[in-house]
């Protein structure tokens, strides 16, 4: 059997005169990248594709190096659009996105909906399926988008998952069928 492995990227270097997309891992995000390797080793990936943005690309391309598997950048793998938007503090972080997943018609912040954001990832996804049939891809990417693609299939709240999921984490769906297998909050 095939699967599909979302992964939420390793922790990143926040930096507040940077916009998120444009942070790198830390230090222990580096460092936590070969246990994520190890969970993710008896689901055997043939591949790994990242997001174009450092610290998922960083992570995908150490987890695929531990792994010993060949992996490429694509782009629409992306986080929701957030290219130029400023730091927004920890305190008003949480009920910025509650609100952009209760609303997801509705440009809360950054550049995309969350209706958008979650119909060009799944777009992507679905043409890296394609391109790969009966391959067990992994792809390491973004909570935000990960928990609107897990919602969408499982029909569950994306909000509830993006609080779930930690740096790093990992959602496995069965294929063809996209069928959640296991999600994995913490490593």
């Amino acid at each position: 059997m095939s699967h599909l492995i979302l992964i939420k990227h390793a922790m990143s270097q926040i930096d507040e005169t940077k916009s998120a997309p444009d942070w790198l891992l830390s230090d222990s995000g580096r460092a936590s990248c070969t246990p994520l390797a190890d969970a993710l080793h008896p689901y055997k990936p043939d591949l790994l594709i990242t997001s174009e943005e450092p610290k998922a690309h960083e992570t995908g391309q150490l987890v695929a190096d531990a792994l010993q598997i060949p992996y490429s950048s694509a782009p629409n793998f992306h986080e929701h659009d957030r290219k130029g938007v400023p730091f927004i503090p920890p305190e008003t972080w949480h009920t910025t996105v509650k609100t952009f997943f209760a609303c997801p018609s509705d440009l809360i912040f950054g550049n995309e909906t969350a209706n958008q954001a979650r119909r060009r990832f799944t777009q992507a996804v679905e043409k890296a399926v394609k391109t790969h049939p009966h391959k067990t891809i992994a792809i390491a990417t973004h909570g935000t988008v990960i928990s609107l693609f897990v919602a969408q299939k499982t029909r569950t709240n994306g909000f509830d998952l993006w609080l779930q999921l930690n740096l790093p984490s990992y959602a496995v769906f069965d294929l063809p069928d996209y069928k959640l297998n296991t999600i994995v909050t913490q490593i």
